[in-house]
């Protein structure tokens, strides 16, 4: 059996890879099974606590997705038995308290023994400068924080899900906004934990964070609370006849584990890319290496923005590469997602017992297929029969995954 061309990515939504490929790709795919722990040994993911903490002083715990870039690709410490790492936040500033904690340490002259590794060293290094290890310490920050929080940057947008005296307030800053610099600072070691290849920005003042914070109102007054963020680089396109027209990639995008899988990571995306079509100096919005999980919530989101502008009213094959054009500028998407989301929207429309429209897609996706692997099929020396082969294994795939996606959809999207 020939291997399809397309397989689900494994890449991460970060700051310094490259930018998202305009090609499908080959990807292996394939997890590493972590190895068995040895004596002596703890797993960094499970060790480590994480919490927002309010002016309750309790916090929620969560669980770190990874903890490779601190300590090691296995993810493993050494030297400690009942090793507990306890990173808690205050859910406003996130001002940071760090408790270490074990019951036994390992003696590094006995036999097939070394030194313990330095946690606190390893921690130190990527946690923000100002961090306490006093509890007290850090429970009057949280108090204070109850009192004088106020986000910093300009307020964008807000919006509701119904819950008595809560709104989610979404505000705009970069490294010249006042009191950024040291929440960032604070903020960007979730990006460790929860994005695969994540690495921290530059003090660049054109990088632009969108900071999205819970507003809640109780015992008479507002409690702040972040709720995740996402940064953008503008990029200038240099555009024959103007200088002022760019590319807003988005780089980095988080919701925080605490406020995961409750709409937020839409509503964030889908506010941000309305903004950006309203601006007429804004040429495309492209995603620097984005998961499949990213993804999908894009691939909804653009779908229902799409429908909303009535971009899929009588839309039809066959379509002249004038109008796959039009399309894309109109849309604002790089050139693969705007060929993505043009084929859901056909699908869509398209009646499964319409035999010429189903023919007519199946040769329009196919030719987009091959068209984006050209080059990487080149080395492969394939034969006629092989390469139909795999661009029908190729499309299935694809349209697989679009009919879940369009079936996701509100019947309705308003």
């Amino acid at each position: 059996m020939v291997e399809p061309l397309t397989k689900k990515r494994k890449l991460a939504v970060n700051d310094n890879q490259r930018s998202e490929s305009e090609n499908e790709h080959l990807s292996d795919g394939e997890d590493e099974e972590e190895r068995p722990l040895l004596p002596w040994e703890s797993r960094a993911t499970e060790a480590i606590s994480l919490e927002l903490v309010g002016p309750t002083g309790t916090g929620k715990s969560f669980a770190p997705t990874f903890a490779y870039p601190i300590f090691g690709t296995e993810e493993v410490i050494y030297g400690y038995r009942d090793l507990e790492i306890k990173l808690s936040h205050s859910a406003a500033s996130l001002f940071t308290c760090l408790k270490i904690s074990h019951t036994e340490e390992v003696n590094p002259t006995q036999p097939g023994c070394r030194p313990a590794d330095h946690v606190h060293q390893l921690l130190k290094k990527h946690l923000p400068p100002d961090f306490t290890e006093d509890r007290s310490v850090f429970l009057q920050h949280v108090q204070q924080d109850a009192v004088n929080f106020c986000p910093m940057g300009e307020k964008i947008d807000s919006y509701s899900f119904g819950e008595e005296g809560v709104t989610y307030e979404l505000y705009s800053a970069n490294f010249e906004t006042p009191g950024f610099l040291s929440f960032h600072q604070r903020l960007q070691v979730f990006l460790l934990w929860f994005i695969e290849g994540a690495s921290y920005i530059e003090l660049d003042s054109r990088w632009e964070t969108v900071l999205l914070f819970q507003r809640r109102e109780a015992n008479g007054r507002i409690e702040w609370a972040i709720v995740g963020f996402m940064t953008y680089y503008p990029f200038f396109s240099y555009q024959p006849g103007s200088l002022d027209e760019k590319r807003n990639r988005i780089s980095q995008f988080l919701i925080l584990p605490p406020f995961q899988r409750r709409g937020h990571g839409g509503k964030l995306y889908s506010t941000m890319f309305k903004i950006f079509l309203n601006q007429p100096d804004v040429l495309q919005i492209t995603v620097e290496d984005p998961n499949e999980q990213f993804d999908l919530l894009r691939d909804h989101c653009d779908l229902v923005n799409l429908i909303q502008r009535g971009a899929d009213k009588g839309l039809a094959l066959p379509l002249d590469a004038a109008a796959v054009t039009a399309f894309r500028v109109a849309s604002k998407l790089s050139e693969r997602q705007s060929h993505r989301c043009l084929e859901m929207l056909l699908l869509r429309n398209m009646r499964p017992s319409d035999i010429k429209a189903n023919r007519l897609y199946r040769l329009h996706v196919k030719r987009r297929i091959f068209r984006f692997n050209e080059e990487a099929l080149k080395p492969l020396n394939l034969s006629r029969v092989e390469l139909m082969d795999k661009l029908e294994q190729t499309f299935e795939s694809v349209v697989e995954g679009y009919a879940q996606i369009i079936a996701g959809l509100p019947a309705t999207p308003r």
